[in-house]
């Protein structure tokens, strides 16, 4: 079986506290984990954020006021189209990524603080699988969320991450990160001789100023460091988190995980799509070329007015025979009316 969160599921993480119809203020707006198009939304918890990360400023009022159609996804598009022409966008492309780290990490931390407490959707979905799994039954959960709380969840089937290989070394679960997370780092060749030398703020600064040129290596680490600047002394790090784009051209993803997830997609069955709209093409592409020739879908997209454009989606990305179906509402409705159980018990 294949699992595949996306912003939904985090937004809708909490079952003591749901997000109200839209017509209705949410009292825990400020704290819940945003989605796409709420990422740079002026909350009391961005703003300082922001104020650090300057060289992102000039370009938010085109993310935070999005008109005619547009998306967050569709404006990073157009800044990244635009590099070539004009280079401070590198710059504000990065200063861009720290601030997501920061700004996710701070808010799963007061989401957490205000309405979860540690009770989650994650855990007991997780459970119900590990209930009704047989011995030999392999389970691929698949992220696009940059939060860790599908990481804070992974105890409950015995599966503890300390670093990048424990993402992929249980045999019973496999997890797969696709555009990164806020508590990872990617390796960059230094950019001066003595990095040891160098402080963090000033690491930092140079790190953001040399963009255009940064030497990115393969090598991703789990780093607890917000903003991520260094794994050790002698070792830079850059936030691995992908820039959320319209096309969702690459994954941020170390290659040993998409290595298992390639191995994990033609033994795939069941699919259980909980709050992914079922956009990124390249993971559409995969299912396509390596996934079975029939797969069972259960689609949990908030409620039955927006299923149906991501069961479309996922119809064009399979293009085989098999069962799509959705459930009436959202992640908190899929666990405490037992939308899953049948589906997630069924051969």
């Amino acid at each position: 079986m294949m699992v595949v969160f996306g912003a939904g599921a985090s937004y809708d993480s909490a079952p003591t506290h749901p997000p109200p119809p839209r017509s209705i203020p949410d009292p825990l707006g400020p704290q819940r984990l945003p989605l796409a198009n709420q990422l740079f939304e002026e909350r009391a918890l961005f703003a300082p954020i922001l104020e650090r990360f300057r060289d992102a400023q000039p370009v938010v009022p085109w993310l935070r006021h999005l008109e005619g159609g547009k998306t967050v996804e569709s404006v990073l598009e157009q800044l990244q189209a635009e590099v070539d022409s004009d280079p401070r966008r590198h710059r504000q492309l990065a200063a861009i990524r720290y601030y997501l780290q920061s700004a996710i990490s701070s808010c799963e931390s007061a989401w957490d603080g205000a309405a979860a407490r540690g009770v989650t959707n994650y855990k007991t979905l997780l459970d119900l699988i590990e209930h009704a799994r047989k011995p030999d039954e392999k389970v691929c959960l698949v992220t696009f969320n940059y939060d860790t709380m599908l990481e804070a969840a992974l105890p409950t089937v015995e599966v503890e991450i300390r670093s990048i290989g424990d993402y992929v070394a249980s045999k019973s679960y496999k997890v797969i990160k696709l555009h990164g997370s806020v508590n990872w780092g990617r390796e960059v060749e230094p950019l001066v001789n003595n990095v040891t030398a160098v402080g963090d703020a000033e690491l930092l600064a140079l790190l953001l100023k040399g963009a255009a040129t940064l030497k990115m290596t393969d090598r991703y680490h789990v780093a607890n460091q917000i903003p991520i600047v260094r794994l050790d002394a002698n070792r830079p790090l850059v936030p691995a988190i992908a820039i959320p784009v319209q096309s969702k051209g690459a994954f941020e993803c170390p290659a040993e995980h998409l290595k298992v997830l390639h191995e994990c997609l033609p033994e795939v069955r069941r699919m259980l799509v909980v709050g992914w709209r079922a956009t990124d093409a390249p993971f559409l592409r995969l299912l396509h070329d390596r996934g079975r020739q029939a797969i069972r879908g259960l689609v949990v997209a908030g409620g039955p007015a927006q299923a149906p454009d991501v069961i479309a989606n996922l119809g064009r990305g399979l293009d085989r025979p098999g069962a799509l179906l959705s459930t009436k509402g959202g992640f908190t409705d899929l666990i405490l009316q037992h939308e899953a159980d049948a589906f997630v018990t069924s051969s």
